[in-house]
């Protein structure tokens, strides 16, 4: 997969986030329509239109040798320091045994998947404010899985280095 299949892999899960994503009146820096920014592990994308800004936090993680996208996580901010979002996952999972969720070793919970797309299939999630503070201070998220042909489990980690300042800059843009 290239590298601008990738970023149209990533506009279009944004654009699924950022349609269901309610608006807040704020304008970019500079005026601009959008913006984009990397935050370490984490990117954050944003879009104005008409004094509505959205934003998104995303990281996308591909395989290395083949360079196609294996895991989207892509959040937004919600009243109440909540987060919501949906997790892209690659074909090949059991979807009916959903996927669990680890913040460093602290289980989270169990998620179901709602739907697949020609990219993958999606899992919705939300993140209370404790849970929201919890991702700030630690490592790594985990997504545990499980393969249809395989006992063992996948898990996927997703690294937290960056995550703070993301956050804080989309609440920044979008307060």
């Amino acid at each position: 997969m290239t590298r601008s299949l990738t970023s149209a892999l990533g506009a279009a899960f944004a654009s699924l986030v950022l349609l269901a994503a309610p608006a807040a009146a704020a304008p970019l820096p500079g005026g601009a329509g959008s913006l984009v920014e990397t935050y370490q592990d984490w990117v954050v994308a944003c879009q104005a239109q008409e004094a509505v800004t959205n934003c998104v936090i995303r990281q996308v993680q591909s395989n290395t040798q083949n360079n196609q996208v294996v895991l989207t996580v892509e959040f937004r901010s919600v009243a109440g320091g909540k987060l919501e979002g949906a997790l892209l996952l690659p074909f090949g999972l059991a979807l009916a045994k959903g996927v669990t969720l680890k913040i460093d070793e602290a289980p989270v919970g169990g998620l179901a998947f709602s739907t697949c797309v020609p990219q993958g299939c999606l899992v919705p999630m939300s993140l209370d404010p404790p849970q929201v503070a919890k991702l700030k201070t630690s490592a790594a998220l985990t997504i545990g899985a499980s393969a249809v042909n395989q006992t063992e489990p996948v898990a996927l980690k997703v690294s937290l280095k960056g995550f703070p300042a993301a956050w804080n800059r989309v609440a920044e843009l979008t307060k």
